[in-house]
């Protein structure tokens, strides 16, 4: 199931949210929303989901204008929490379940299995209160995966989540993706979800700056960084047979070259070791963080100004 968003704008009173946003979905492609906090991806799920009616635009699925029975095989997972503390986390997943439509007894063994792909299995009978934050965070996700939707939509999934935690999730919605799901997850950690999702969409500021396939964006993007360890080296004047290659770090042993995306790499190492020997070597692509700022540098969003690097992910997991 495609899921597509066309041209949203949303506002709230003078204040707009989203300015005309388009976004694609494909099923069997983990994508990412991404984007620092406050640039409008909670607002654009809310949208999508049917919580908020967008001012202008649409939300299609497989081409057509989605329908309150699409969404009801959806699963949406939000960044609040919306657990019941005295319940315990299986008859928190059952209920989910029966809210959907399951009979009891599929709904009860649906929470069963689903409880021990999430690292959860031991803790059936026990009340949610008495949960760690990152459990809660798990059973949560677990909600929104009871009934097997078509489409998944995961508002920050990963937050208060351990390694251990973030690398199951990880191997939960790639299971997911594999089955030929449509899942969409948000986050303003940039670097931490960099190899897990193969589409991103960029937004700041309720704007899209950047969007397609990330191995694409970040090849294609112009600002790799070659590293060459050149022990001993004497000059550059090797360099001048490359216009555009600039240095951006040397030391007695090391260069770190800024290449533009019209010049072949190997054509600077087979140069760099024909000056001297060459014992080690490296192609840096810029990270999503990189090309996020690059992006509002360059004038991809309107009256906008980059954020704070710490709103770009560079937090710490916890």
């Amino acid at each position: 199931m495609v899921l597509e968003a066309r041209g949203l704008t949303h506002r709230f009173g003078d204040r707009t949210a989203l300015a005309g946003v388009d976004l694609a979905v494909r099923p069997g492609v983990l994508t990412g929303l991404l984007g620092p906090n406050g640039a409008g991806k909670t607002t654009l799920m809310r949208v999508l989901l049917g919580i908020l009616e967008p001012d202008e635009g649409e939300v299609r699925t497989d081409g057509r204008p989605v329908a309150f029975s699409d969404r009801q095989r959806w699963g949406y997972m939000p960044q609040e929490r919306g657990l019941y503390p005295a319940m315990t986390a299986g008859a928190q997943l059952t209920y989910f379940a029966r809210v959907h439509g399951l009979d009891r007894t599929t709904a009860q063994a649906r929470a069963r299995t689903l409880l021990a792909e999430l690292g959860l299995g031991d803790r059936f009978d026990q009340k949610v209160e008495q949960l760690s934050g990152g459990m809660q965070q798990r059973l949560q996700l677990g909600t929104a995966l009871v009934h097997d939707p078509d489409v998944i939509v995961l508002d920050e999934p990963f937050a208060g989540l351990d390694p251990v935690a973030v690398e199951e999730l990880t191997v939960t919605l790639r299971a997911r993706v594999a089955a030929g799901r449509t899942v969409l997850l948000s986050s303003h950690q940039l670097d931490l979800v960099q190899d897990l999702c193969e589409e991103i969409v960029m937004v700041d500021h309720g704007r899209t700056v950047l969007a397609g396939p990330v191995a694409e964006l970040r090849a294609s993007s112009g600002r790799r960084q070659l590293r060459l360890g050149i022990p001993g080296h004497d000059g550059r004047d090797w360099l001048a047979a490359f216009p555009g290659v600039v240095v951006v770090d040397e030391a007695v042993d090391a260069l770190r070259l800024s290449l533009p995306a019209e010049v072949d790499a190997l054509a600077v190492l087979d140069a760099a070791r024909r000056t001297a020997p060459v014992v080690d070597f490296g192609l840096d692509l810029p990270t999503l963080s990189q090309l996020f700022l690059a992006a509002v540098e360059d004038g991809a969003t309107a009256d906008s100004v980059a954020p704070p690097a710490a709103a770009l992910g560079t937090e710490v997991r916890s």
